[in-house]
């Protein structure tokens, strides 16, 4: 055991490997277990530590230390202070920070303040230069020579005498940066790292001082961590060299609630991680990465958390002990209290991690006097805290470190007493006090009470859609009621929860059993209601991972057992669901008719928002504004009943009208945020899936592979059916625009097999990847072939628009195909309700016009249709280059200008086979088109914004797309105008034109 003490909390330095993030504590969304006592005697056992083997969220944080090397390897040398309390991370950093100096042949030496009775002057520096003598031997530079005799004070050199007087620390200081620089290795640089200096000496502090000012023009970059939380005269002085410009400042702070999420993960190796897990690792680590290595350390160790069949399980995962240095600090911060102040904190600790005054006194705890006294003690001992106005325990874990000194009979006797007289005293058990007398109840012994108390913990939870608390406050329930008489009631909550979360796996052997117990036990259920319930929980989980033949299975056993109107309401709203994804609009749309009908006579605010929802999607088929009013409706009803999950996913339907209609993402990020934080992965995935689908309409790869993973990883937790290929898909479309035919084909690859009938999805899969690929390689001949597998599907199958399969449409009527019959039939079929399949139809009507003479009508047309494409600068450009020739040989519009406009967007995506067709049909044309020298210095960023202006996209619509300020694009654009010599946008899209490469 690694015996680690965080001061204030564990009273030593953390020489563990932990990992941080930066943003601060997220809001509690479950509740807490009190925890199991730590043995008093003897070894506890332990497991290899479960340690994150990536750094989360700190990615600004290394770019900025990235950038400090680059300016060192330059010459620019720096000085950043990093400052954190014990536990955050920021020895992770450090050694992150070593990594990188290591793959950049950076030589990275390292000392260390440490916290003793007598400080030893210059103890880091001294580390430092050892390290640097141990790695090249003694220092033989002339730079260095008149400097030896007071570098000895700090290294011992045979050579020259060690100092009799003290020495100044600027001759030290002088000396050790010309030993640093003259270890500069093969990165152009060398990196002084040193930690703790909270503890460091005044010498030490001088010579820091004296390095910040004179490192500017040195191939040096100095890097210390400190807590600022010690109120120390090194603390001060670091801060002051940050305050006056001397140093750059990095401020870490604690992780949320998702970014603990992510470590657990990491340190588990698993993305299907126990729910109740993730929430005690939550609620107990207060976002400390080292809590969270060693909750899980301890989980393990205790048998709480196993690995059966290749993943987690959870055996108890809701008690935990503390780590045994944090439990013994809490101790030694006791022991100078008196008895009495011990067990009023005990019986505050019983009762929750906030201290609330009133309640104990009523509970006659103390009064209110001692109870100030106790406080006011407590937070000067560093066990309580003061947190926005309330009195809290510090951390979680310092309220578990104080019951689990408890012997187990005294425990008992204790929860018992806190328990009955907290019913008397709140019998409804508001807010979190229902949590608290679940804890009492299963710290006394009484498994039953503390289930059924867990019980109506997660239906308050479900009623206002928290999903994750719901979840994990059954399945501690489960583990409780198991032999008593509500585990019948508990796993009903339980199935219909997990079906809700999107955990499909569990929820059918789960109900399963459940169905056969309920069958066994006829005085519970004489009319096989709660069995038709189970179905329809059953159906909703099937629905969630897109099994609508297993849905229909469950949906037609619970209409035969589901007297109950609502009950059957619910049926119809799943069996409309299932129509809909069969792709039997008609049936869809009255079903969910006839769901609304009845959820309005029962007043069921749930009931009325999923047939809502089912109504606003059949509606969307072919008119997004009646679409987009159910939805509205559904989420003012959602919101109303505090149905948080509802919300999320009303939040995400209204975003598939903004995809269609004005391409806006607000609601759609409003609803992945939304669906995370209240644990409907299903919500999550759909969000994710069409933030995808908003960034193909603006062709804009990265931004669609960004969600389209994020979609993919959800899918593959939670096996969520077609939403699993419907990722890959949209995976494939990104590496399709880039024309990346490998990795397209992989996606694609994956994806096909699991497809079965989803008609839609193979007509994406046609039209959206192979033939997107082929035509950024300008192979038309097998865009066609894609294309018109796409639209031999549509055509025989009623689908979801899919834009690209207006391209067959053009590409037939460019090769000589009547546009009419083929244009109508399109619009017969509803695709012209998605504006870009629209455009492509009337780029098809212009050729047919323009064949039959109609030069001004056509051209016009086409106007209308590359504007209304203007969003999209790749389907645009292909509208173009397939349009031009044809004009051209008809006589007809601006084929040169058109085409010109293609080979800009063309090569700002660098697509050179395409671009090559365009400047191949301009010299047919007898235009000479122009190019120019690229410039050679354009950065990464400057590029992009430059193919988006080669585009003609505005700043905001640039920010946008690219995830910045509008001031900062115009920014850019200033540079580019300078770096390329032009004098306005017109003429750097001109530049793009011109820098392309000839092929």
């Amino acid at each position: 055991m690694v015996a680690l003490l965080v001061e204030q909390d564990l009273q030593a330095p953390i020489q563990h490997a932990h990992t941080v993030a930066g943003v601060g504590p997220g809001r509690r969304l479950g509740g807490t277990a009190l925890s199991t006592p730590a043995p008093q005697a003897g070894i506890i056992p332990r497991v290899a530590g479960l340690l994150c083997p990536v750094l989360v969220g700190r990615d600004g944080e290394i770019d900025a230390l990235t950038a400090g090397l680059n300016a060192a390897a330059a010459g620019g040398g720096s000085t950043t202070v990093v400052l954190g309390e014990a536990g955050v991370g920021k020895s992770r950093l450090l050694r992150e920070l070593r990594a990188l100096c290591a793959e950049r042949a950076v030589p990275a030496m390292v000392g260390r303040a440490v916290d003793t009775a007598a400080a030893v002057p210059f103890r880091p520096l001294a580390e430092v230069l050892m390290a640097a003598c141990r790695a090249r031997g003694p220092v033989d530079d002339p730079d260095v020579a008149p400097f030896r005799t007071a570098l000895a004070r700090l290294v011992p050199d045979g050579s020259v005498p060690a100092p009799a007087e003290e020495v100044s620390p600027l001759h030290v200081a002088e000396g050790f940066l010309r030993v640093v620089r003259s270890r500069a290795g093969d990165g152009g640089c060398a990196a002084v790292l040193l930690d703790d200096l909270h503890w460091a000496d005044p010498e030490t502090l001088a010579v820091l001082e004296y390095l910040a000012d004179n490192i500017a023009e040195e191939p040096v970059m100095i890097v210390v961590s400190a807590r600022p939380d010690l109120e120390t005269d090194a603390v001060r002085d670091l801060i002051a060299l940050a305050d006056r410009r001397a140093a750059d400042l990095i401020e870490l702070s604690r992780l949320g609630r998702e970014q603990t999420a992510e470590m657990v993960r990491g340190c588990l190796g698993d993305e299907a991680v126990p729910a109740e897990v993730l929430e005690v690792v939550a609620d107990r680590a207060d976002g400390l990465p080292f809590f969270v290595e060693e909750l899980l350390t301890g989980l393990a160790s205790d048998g709480g958390l196993a690995r059966e069949g290749g993943r987690w399980v959870a055996r108890h995962g809701e008690r935990v002990r503390p780590p045994v240095t944090f439990a013994e600090s809490v101790r030694r911060r006791l022991a100078g209290l008196g008895s009495r102040v011990r067990d009023v904190l005990v019986d505050a600790a019983l009762l929750g991690r906030r201290i609330d005054p009133e309640l104990l006194a009523t509970l006659g705890v103390a009064d209110r006097q001692e109870l100030d006294d106790v406080v006011r003690a407590g937070i000067e001992r560093a066990l309580l805290a003061v947190d926005e106005g309330a009195v809290r325990f510090r951390h979680a874990l310092t309220r578990d470190a104080l019951i689990g000194d408890l012997l187990p009979g005294e425990r008992a006797s204790r929860a018992r007493r806190a328990l009955d007289a907290l019913r008397t005293a709140r019998p409804a058990l508001p807010g979190d006090l229902a949590e608290t007398a679940a804890d009492l109840a299963e710290a006394a012994g009484d498994r039953a009470e503390a289930a059924a108390l867990l019980l109506d913990v997660s239906r308050r939870a479900l009623a206002r859609g928290g999903l994750t608390s719901a979840e994990s406050a059954l399945r501690r329930a489960a583990r409780l009621a198991e032999g008593t008489a509500v585990h019948l009631d508990v796993t009903e909550a339980l199935v219909e929860t997990v079906g809700l979360t999107g955990h499909t796996e569990e929820a059918f052997p789960l109900g399963e059993v459940l169905l056969a117990r309920l069958a066994a036990a006829p005085d519970a259920d004489p009319h096989g209601t709660r069995r038709a319930a189970v179905h329809v929980a059953l159906a909703r989980a099937a629905v969630a991972c897109t099994d609508w033949p297993l849905a229909t299975a469950h949906l037609d056993r619970a209409r035969a057992g589901a007297p109950d109107p609502v009950l059957t309401a619910r049926v119809d709203a799943l069996t409309a669901v299932v129509a809909l994804g069969e792709y039997r609009f008609d049936d869809a749309e009255r079903l969910a008719g006839v769901a609304v009908a009845a959820a309005e006579r029962a007043g069921a605010p749930d009931l009325l928002c999923e047939s809502l929802l089912v109504h606003g999607r059949c509606a969307r088929i072919r008119d997004l504004a009646l679409a987009e009013r159910a939805f509205d409706r559904a989420r003012t009803v959602a919101r109303d009943a505090g149905l948080a999950h509802r919300e999320a996913r009303c939040l995400a339907e209204l975003g598939t009208v903004d995809v269609y209609g004005s391409g806006g993402t607000e609601r759609l990020r409003e609803a992945a945020e939304l669906a995370s934080a209240c644990g409907s992965s299903e919500t999550e995935a759909v969000a994710e899936q069409h933030l995808a689908i908003a960034a193909w309409r603006v062709a804009d790869a990265d931004t669609m592979q960004m969600h389209a993973e994020a979609a993919l990883r959800i899918a593959r937790r939670y096996r969520l059916g077609l939403l699993l290929p419907a990722a890959l898909i949209l995976l494939g479309c990104a590496h399709a625009y880039r024309g990346d035919h490998a990795a397209m084909e992989a996606a694609v690859s994956e994806a096909e097999p699991l497809l079965g009938d989803d008609v839609t999805q193979r007509v994406a899969l046609h039209a959206h990847t192979r033939a997107v690929c082929a035509l950024t390689h300008d192979d038309l001949t097998t865009a066609a072939v894609e294309l018109g597998l796409a639209a031999g599907i549509a055509r025989s199958r009623r689908t979801a628009a899919i834009p690209m399969v207006a391209v067959e449409v053009l590409l037939r009527v460019v090769d000589g195909a009547e546009p009419a019959p083929l244009t109508a039939q399109m619009r017969r079929m509803g695709y012209d309700i998605h504006p870009l399949l629209s455009a492509v139809l009337l780029a098809a009507d212009a050729v047919g016009s323009g064949r039959a003479g109609a030069a001004g009508p056509a051209a016009a047309l086409m106007d209308r249709a590359l504007h209304a494409m203007a969003g999209n600068g790749f389907l645009r450009a292909v509208t173009a280059r397939l349009v031009a020739p044809r004009a051209a040989a008809d006589g007809w519009g601006e084929p040169a200008r058109w085409l010109a406009d293609a080979l800009a967007v063309f090569t700002a995506r660098r697509l050179p086979e395409p671009a090559a067709a365009c400047r191949r049909l301009l010299r047919d044309l007898g235009e000479r088109p122009l190019r120019a020298r690229p410039c050679s210095d354009l950065t990464v960023r400057e590029r992009e914004v430059l193919g988006l202006v080669a585009e003609g996209l505005p700043n905001r619509a640039i920010g946008e797309r690219l995830y910045l300020s509008p001031r900062t694009v115009e920014k850019h654009v200033e540079r580019l105008l300078a770096k390329t010599g032009s004098v306005n946008r017109a003429q750097l899209a001109t530049y793009a034109l011109r820098a392309a490469p000839d092929t």
